[in-house]
């Protein structure tokens, strides 16, 4: 049994509920309300207490029907609450949540289930909302770069912003923007491409230099924008909707880099030849099998892959795609990678938001637009656990350091830096002694930038980093949901591996336990009346003929299998069968006797020989070992219960249990 499915269900597998149901039937069944107080225990075991809040919560969780549970329902519930909380505390009792093992597998589910609750839901959902509507229309833009680091200082900060502004007056009073790329941008693709970018969609760019382009008319010169590259500039080029994908049929002959014009004449002969034959009527298909040297769809009868309006494929072979009718044959093109005739088999647009909002809720919690969520979250927090910076001990400590720091050398002494506070969050203090180890183990050392500058930024991602931890480590406290599902986790995770050891993990391999206990219900575990056959597999139809002779002249299967191989072995083999008359072989045979010449499905030289009726009689256990096993592991687990329930008494409000029907 996997543990996930433990997990994933636990409250689910106690009775046998599908996890996917529960959810939609918690949704639409009404809440089974109380008229007594809300703090009304349903029982006890041993020295702990189950409230009806906590046993509400777990039964609605658990039911999909929509009506109120009936008394068998509920006790059964009942039932099966107090043995589940029987084992969590035994493994409690045990130890088991001390185990390193426990420890780390529990802290790695709190991790994922931190997710939500570290993101700013508004936000997110603003954002992929905006990528949705972006990815509907792709940009062709050129820019220009002029490098300026993010710890610059501010005199070198200042001339990259004095330079980037000189080059804009100087397109804007007429000289070319390629111009001026080629000679004065620092992207050093500018040498080759005179700034030109392409065309390119959401996801492709950095955040701010994605949000510049979608904000321009056609033709604009934007103002000078920053991003961690430096200082742009951007023209855009041109716009257009998306153009979805497409899927074509493709025949390539092959040239590529370094092929001669010769070559090259030689592969447009071909490729013109077999555009004419197309016309005449061969088919696309032949005319891959016959010419086609693009290996990669060849195989697939020249049809490739859906491919997207900005995938990696030559513009040129793209646009002719895109700008055909489903079913129409291209014209012969060339492309660097030789001659190309396409037939567009299937177009699909941009799918619908729902369609696609899982893509884009992904993308974006990668991309570094999800800042912007996450510093939501961080100014919520802050606001939230009165955030307070000592101004004045940070700045005694970013006094103590010197050039090293630059160099990537600082070390912090604690006999020279006094121990501050820096900060507060909540209950929590940070001090100077923590920032100045975060300083020694995080500084790099830097051509250029200002010592306070580079040191203030690393200050704000440290307490930043420091209040998201802060928040993380008071989910419980604050979120009743999270606390909830925590406690399921943990008591899941108990539940599993303390089950493993008592049950699963016993019952397989404790030999002589099921061994006996097999013995012990051999009754349980009968054949019903059997067929015993044996089916005979011939290397041709005359074997096939000199074998059934044989056995109906009374010749003995042993004598048969020893003449008809001697000369070739496997020219006829056997194999022993027996089944119950509800199997599809049996049933055709059980009323034959002897030799059977049935016609086999699958055309094979085959045929039976009746040897008669088995009488019912037991399994023998390895005929039966996985129900053996399952019922073992019954017997074990409810042994299991009994000793619990006398370990730990357990007593039933009856009364408060009754409310749980009003």
């Amino acid at each position: 049994m996997r543990k996930s499915a433990i997990l994933l269900g636990l409250f689910a597998s106690l009775i046998s509920i599908n996890g996917m149901a529960q959810k939609a039937a918690k949704k639409s069944q009404p809440a089974i309300k109380t008229t007594n107080a809300t703090q009304a225990f349903v029982f006890t075991f041993g020295n702990d207490t189950v409230y009806k809040p906590e046993f509400l919560r777990q039964l609605n969780k658990n039911r999909k029907e929509t009506a109120l549970p009936s008394e068998t329902e509920l006790n059964e519930y009942l039932n099966l609450y107090i043995n589940f909380k029987l084992k969590v505390k035994e493994a409690v009792s045990m130890r088991l949540d001390t185990n390193p093992s426990f420890k780390s597998e529990l802290t790695g589910y709190r991790r994922q289930l931190a997710v939500p609750y570290m993101s700013d839901k508004k936000v997110t959902e603003a954002l992929m909302a905006e990528a949705y509507e972006r990815m509907k229309t792709e940009v062709n833009a050129s820019h220009i770069l002029i490098n300026v680091g993010q710890n610059a200082s501010a005199s070198d900060t200042l001339a990259a912003w004095n330079k980037i502004n000189d080059l804009r007056r100087r397109i804007l009073k007429g000289e070319s923007f390629d111009s001026i790329a080629f000679n004065y941008s620092e992207d050093p693709s500018a040498k080759r491409n005179t700034g030109l970018l392409g065309w390119f969609t959401v996801f492709q760019m950095v955040y701010p230099f994605e949000n510049v382009a979608y904000q321009l008319n056609v033709g604009d010169i934007s103002q000078p924008f920053r991003t961690q590259f430096g200082y742009h500039l951007m023209k855009l080029n041109n716009k257009r909707a998306n153009r979805g994908e497409v899927k074509v049929q493709h025949i390539m002959i092959r040239t590529g880099i370094g092929s001669t014009p010769e070559q090259i004449a030689d592969a447009k002969i071909l490729i013109d030849s077999v555009y004419q034959k197309i016309q005449q009527g061969a088919t696309v298909e032949q005319m891959v099998e016959q010419y086609s040297q693009d290996e990669g769809s060849k195989a697939n009868k020249g049809n490739m892959n859906w491919m997207a309006s900005l995938s990696g494929f030559p513009d040129v072979f793209k646009d002719i795609a895109f700008s055909m009718q489903t079913g129409e044959l291209s014209k012969p093109f060339a492309t660097d990678f030789g001659w190309h005739l396409i037939k567009l088999l299937e177009k699909r647009p941009l799918g619908t938001f729902k369609e696609v909002q899982d893509i884009v809720k992904s993308k974006v919690s990668r991309d570094t637009r999800s800042e912007s969520s996450k510093a939501a979250v961080i100014a919520r927090v802050k606001k939230e656990g009165n955030f307070s910076v000592n101004e004045t001990n940070l700045k005694y400590l970013m006094s103590k350091l010197d050039t090293g720091f630059m160099k990537g050398v600082w070390e912090y002494d604690s006999a020279k830096v006094l121990n501050k506070t820096l900060f507060t969050i909540g209950n929590k203090t940070h001090s100077t002694r923590e920032f100045g180890s975060y300083l020694q183990l995080n500084q790099k050392p830097l051509d250029k930038g200002n010592v306070q500058m580079v040191a203030r930024n690393m200050f704000n991602e440290w307490a930043s980093e420091k209040c998201l931890a802060y928040e993380e480590s008071m989910l419980e406290v604050k979120y009743e949901d999270f606390r909830n599902i925590m406690q399921e986790y943990h008591d899941g995770i108990l539940l599993f591996d303390l089950t493993d050891k008592k049950v699963w993990g016993k019952a397989m391999l404790d030999t002589l336990g099921l061994e006996q206990f097999y013995n012990a219900n051999k009754s349980k575990y009968m054949w019903k009346e059997r067929l015993e056959y044996s089916i005979y597999t011939c290397l041709d139809a005359k074997a096939k003929q000199a074998a059934i002779k044989m056995l109906k002249a009374g010749k003995s299967e042993m004598d048969m299998l020893l003449k008809l191989n001697k000369k070739v072995a496997g020219t006829v083999s056997s194999k022993s069968m027996k089944g119950e008359q509800a199997e599809p072989t049996a049933a055709k045979l059980w009323e034959q006797t002897g030799v059977v010449d049935i016609q086999s499905e699958d055309g094979a030289n085959k045929f039976y020989y009746i040897i008669g009726k088995v009488a019912a009689e037991p399994k023998e256990l390895k005929e039966a070992k996985g129900l053996v096993t399952s019922d073992y592991q019954d017997l074990l687990m409810n042994e299991w219960i009994k000793e619990l329930r006398a370990k730990y008494a357990v007593q039933i409000n009856q009364s408060a249990v009754k409310t749980l029907q009003q």
